[in-house]
C-alpha cells in the first residue's frame, strides 16, 4: 500500500475505533446481561452504541470532508507529495503544518 492509502486508513481509523467500541458494548450487553453481579451496569451501557455509533458517523464525515477539500484543491498542500496538510502548529522554531501523507514540516510564515 502507498502512502496515499496509509493516510486514507489513518484518516478513517477514528471512525473504525468508534464502531469497533460500539460492538463491543452490543455485545458485552446480550453476553453479560444475566450476570446478576453486572445486570446494574447494562442500562448505562446500553447507551454506549449509539454514542459510538454517532462519534462513528461525525468522524466519519469529518475524515470524508477533509479528503474531499484536499482532493478538490481547497486546503493546503505539501510542497514536497502533495498530500494534505494538518491544522496550524506552534513549535518553538515558528508554526508549521504536517504532511499527512509523507509527515514532513512545512513552515508558514507569519
Amino acid at each position: 500500500m502507498n502512502r496515499y492509502g496509509w493516510m486514507v486508513v489513518r484518516a478513517y481509523l477514528p471512525a473504525l475505533t468508534a464502531l469497533a467500541a460500539a460492538a463491543v458494548c452490543m455485545l458485552w450487553t446480550s453476553l453479560f446481561g444475566s450476570v446478576e453481579s453486572l445486570r446494574l451496569l447494562v442500562p448505562y451501557v446500553k447507551w454506549l452504541p449509539p454514542v459510538f455509533l454517532l462519534a462513528a458517523l461525525v468522524t466519519g464525515l469529518v475524515a470524508t470532508l477533509r479528503l474531499w477539500n484536499w482532493k478538490s484543491g481547497k486546503t493546503p498542500r505539501c510542497a514536497g507529495c502533495g498530500g494534505p496538510l494538518s491544522a496550524l502548529h506552534h513549535g518553538a522554531h515558528g508554526d508549521y503544518r504536517k504532511c499527512l501523507a509523507c509527515g514532513g514540516k512545512q513552515t508558514q510564515s507569519p
